[in-house]
């Protein structure tokens, strides 16, 4: 679950009040994003860090608003269909992803493996958009779900892509945690990883996030050099092989290079 942001407030006016209202609100709607299925009320108080009757009061509003939905059998809740017209607005709004779509399509159907985007928000990558394997035994993905930039290639390649003093300053504040036996935890470990993407200029993991899956990643630079997004292709352990990772990465080099490109000739001139 994404970490809780506590709203701060300065005086005691009344102005502080809406501000807390909309932190509450938000902290109930991170708690229900946080589990794939219906969560009772006390779950929700309890991630939300609130009492159960100002959980149920928020939901209440949520449902109102088609934020959140309950069901009349169980009375368990969950996100409402809203949120996924506001996700398809934010969307929309990310000029890389236009860019990336088509070329993205074009890595599928070369290798037949899921091909995703992420961007970084924080010291977290999302995945935003993704586009299938047309393989019956696909890698699933996480849409939204906030990834630590230490754990997986798509990380690394964001990582690889910060200036030392920016890295410096991430390592410092981060604490590991272990998602599976191949994540790195440790920071000359994950120094050294960060070396070798640089060299070579792609990452790959092997089920550090996502248990079972293989990725190689590359990321998306703009016109200074600095990486706004990562590409990888999402594989599962059972297929993947070096022949695989070969194809990968020349697959998402030439993609790359024409995002770049396009994203390029779309900024205005001047």
């Amino acid at each position: 679950m994404k970490e809780n942001t506590r709203a701060t407030t300065r005086g005691g006016g009344s102005d502080s009040a809406p501000v807390e209202a909309v932190d509450r609100a938000a902290r109930v709607l991170y708690a229900l994003a946080a589990r794939p299925v219906p969560s009772t009320l006390a779950e929700i108080a309890a991630r939300a860090e609130l009492t159960k009757p100002t959980a149920f009061r928020i939901l209440s509003t949520l449902i109102a608003e088609g934020m959140a939905a309950q069901n009349a059998q169980t009375g368990a809740y969950r996100l409402g269909a809203e949120p996924l017209r506001l996700a398809a607005n934010v969307l929309l709004d990310i000029p890389v992803r236009e860019h990336a779509l088509p070329a993205m399509r074009g890595i599928r159907d070369s290798i037949k493996e899921t091909v995703v985007l992420s961007l970084r928000n924080g010291d977290f990558r999302y995945n935003v958009d993704s586009v299938e394997a047309e393989n019956a035994i696909g890698q699933a993905q996480q849409i939204g779900v906030p990834i630590p930039l230490y754990a997986g290639a798509a990380s690394r390649v964001l990582l690889a892509g910060m200036e030392s003093e920016e890295l410096l300053a991430y390592l410092d504040r981060t604490t590991f945690a272990r998602y599976s036996d191949t994540t790195i935890i440790d920071q000359p470990g994950l120094l050294a990883e960060l070396g070798k993407v640089r060299e070579i200029g792609y990452a790959v993991s092997n089920g550090e996030f996502t248990a079972a899956g293989h990725a190689v990643a590359r990321a998306i630079s703009d016109s200074s050099g600095r990486a706004i997004a990562a590409l990888h292709v999402s594989v599962p352990r059972s297929r993947f092989s070096p022949t695989v990772e070969a194809r990968s990465v020349a697959a998402l080099t030439t993609a790359v290079e024409a995002i770049e490109a396009a994203m390029a000739s779309a900024r205005p001139a001047g």
